[in-house]
């Protein structure tokens, strides 16, 4: 919002000390021409498919924790995650491979920013997001549960000669030894 604050502060101001000389009109012209380019350039294929592949490694690598610390147990659950995100990782090598295409053409990229690849692009992020917000939601439950066990537990006050039953132990069916 700043910036388009700050862009439309710059353009007036020069827009007043524009007289009727032409150069001045051609500086402007090119002064406004490569402020669009620039403000354009975070809706270019390019950059959201960059955004679109943060965001894949992010949630592979949320969905690596989960099942390595074992907060994820339903394993159906982890293999339709699996399975989404696999045809996300497809849908997002097939895409990349349409950007390909204007790598040796940059400014023709700017004619796809309101495209049909920019809206793949950004449809695959949306997929890719919900398979995220679906991983923190069933991790979410699934502290819940151990949460409620722990309660249980802890309100019965059961012990086992020296060794405490703790909710990860619980859940792997190990002791602690209480110390």
């Amino acid at each position: 919002m700043s910036d388009t604050h700050l862009l439309s502060a710059t353009f007036l101001a020069l827009l007043s000390c524009i007289g009727s000389n032409i150069a001045q009109y051609v500086v402007l012209s090119l002064l406004v021409s490569c402020c669009g380019v620039l403000l354009a350039r975070p809706l270019l294929p390019s950059a959201r498919m960059k955004r679109l592949e943060e965001l894949v490694a992010e949630t592979t690598d949320l969905l690596q924790r989960a099942i390595e610390e074992r907060v994820l147990s339903n394993r159906g659950f982890i293999l339709q995650i699996q399975l989404r995100l696999s045809r996300a990782n497809l849908n997002k090598s097939s895409l990349r491979a349409e950007l390909l295409k204007f790598e040796s053409h940059c400014m023709q990229e700017y004619l796809y920013i309101l495209g049909v690849l920019s809206h793949d692009i950004d449809r695959c992020r949306r997929e890719v997001k919900e398979v995220q917000i679906a991983i923190l939601a069933e991790m979410e439950r699934e502290c819940q549960l151990m949460y409620s066990d722990e309660i249980i537990i802890l309100s019965s006050g059961f012990c086992v000669s020296g060794g405490t039953y703790t909710l990860q132990n619980l859940k792997l069916g190990r002791i602690r030894e209480g110390k």
